[in-house]
This record gives C-alpha cells, structure tokens and sequence, in this order.
C-alpha cells in the first residue's frame, strides 16, 4: 500500500475521491492511501503525489497545454 497526497481545488464529494484513488490504484497495480487537502492556489482539477511522482491534472496545466497545441497548430 503507498501513501500519497492529493491536492484538490474545491469540495469534493467522497464518491469522487474514491474514484481518484482506485484510479491510482489501477495505475500503479497497488493501492494507493491519500492524505486528501484543499489548494487554494488551485483553480480546478487536482495535483496527485505518489512514489516520487507528481500527476498533475489542474486546470492550469492542462490550459497552459490547450494554449500551447494551439499556437503550435
């Protein structure tokens, strides 16, 4: 079992945080225990930190990643 932090944006229901962590736990083939907090600097989505690793599925990140794909198209 790893332990992990996640970050989220806002209220979350727990149904969600549990699909968020049977996600990880799928992913990395081992279950996954978060230490769930509330980032206000965050503007949407969450940031997921496990085994050394950072997930990073905030809004931020994937606007700089839409911005990005359309000035290179």
């Amino acid at each position: 079992m790893r332990r992990g932090q996640l970050l989220i944006a806002g209220p979350m229901e727990q149904t969600e945080i549990q699909r968020l962590t049977e996600g990880f736990g799928r992913l990395l083939g081992e279950g996954v225990v978060f230490d769930v907090r509330h980032e206000e600097s965050l503007l949407g989505g969450f940031v997921a930190y496990v085994g050394g690793r950072v997930y990073d599925m905030s809004l931020r990140t994937q606007l700089k990643g839409m911005r990005k794909h359309l000035q290179e198209g």
